[in-house]
């Protein structure tokens, strides 16, 4: 018996007659005859009557006929299924992204993951890169979204890049500093820098883009990971805050940009895809990162 056999039956039961069946599966009669007639003597019953009105199922043929059916399209559905999961269009996601790319990247690709690719079931991991290395190397998640000026060493991952997130430091409406025809370095640290959480390498990088000698004197006063709770820090005081351009909350809190400092403009945050070398992709973690990058370039 076989799957092949037990479309037959289900043919020949929709059909009524061996010839109409036949030709429904694109078999001789013949050769159809004894795909039936093989499923009879597989489970040595008689499973269908020739009589003037055609095939007529036996109560033995209309039993199993409904089992097979059932079968049958069990089957059709795993074959879907295995199509969708090498398309990386079902299964589950379990990816982790760091604050930057967690704010201006993973809103979209989550909503264009849910109209190409419904079938996946996404869980989002956020953390600081170290904690989402950790979870990475736990596998706890497939891959992760961050920047690798944030790690030490990567040798042990696979990198890809994703995008590049521009940024800037902003005010609250009516701040000090935004009459000020060009802020300084001492402009900040009066009032003060809140950033996300960044690595010594980042530290030095942000410090020299903001005009500042050394990393030790950049004014921060606030760390914190949540992008959300810096834009309401600085719309509420008088605290600047470095944040991604094109978060919805900038614009949405009427915070202004400030202009006119030392290379202000080229700082950014990297995003790559980094997952464990020598580790085959989820197609689904595939599909992801190809979106990754797709919303990526339609957002600029």
């Amino acid at each position: 018996m076989n799957l092949r056999q037990l479309s037959h039956l289900i043919a020949l039961a929709d059909a009524g007659r061996f010839v109409a069946a036949a030709e429904r599966v694109h078999l001789s009669q013949a050769a159809f005859s004894r795909s039936i007639q093989a499923l009879e003597a597989h489970w040595g019953l008689r499973l269908v009557e020739r009589g003037p009105q055609g095939a007529v199922l036996t109560p033995a043929g209309r039993t199993l006929v409904e089992r097979a059916r059932r079968l049958v399209f069990d089957a059709d559905c795993l074959e879907r299924d295995a199509a969708l999961l090498r398309g990386g269009l079902l299964g589950e996601l379990v990816f982790g992204a760091g604050p930057v790319p967690a704010a201006t990247l993973v809103p979209a690709l989550l909503a264009e993951l849910r109209r190409q690719a419904p079938g996946v079931v996404a869980r989002v991991r956020y953390g600081n890169v170290d904690s989402l290395l950790a979870q990475l190397q736990d596998e706890a998640i497939e891959f992760f979204i961050g920047d690798p000026r944030m790690l030490s060493d990567t040798r042990g991952l696979e990198v890809v890049p994703v995008a590049r997130i521009h940024g800037g430091v902003y005010a609250r409406a009516g701040h000090p500093l935004l009459g000020a025809a060009r802020a300084t370095p001492a402009d900040l640290a009066r009032y003060g820098l809140g950033l996300v959480s960044i690595s010594p390498q980042l530290q030095a990088y942000v410090a020299q883009g903001l005009g500042f000698a050394s990393p030790a004197e950049l004014p921060v006063v606030v760390e914190c990971d949540d992008l959300v709770t810096l834009a309401r820090l600085a719309a509420d005081g008088d605290l600047l805050a470095a944040l991604p351009r094109g978060l919805p909350i900038i614009e949405s809190l009427g915070l202004q940009p400030l202009r006119g400092m030392k290379t202000l403009g080229e700082l950014f945050v990297d995003a790559h895809a980094f997952w464990l070398r020598g580790r085959t992709l989820a197609p689904a973690a595939q599909t992801a990162i190809g979106l990754f990058q797709t919303v990526a370039g339609s957002a600029g």
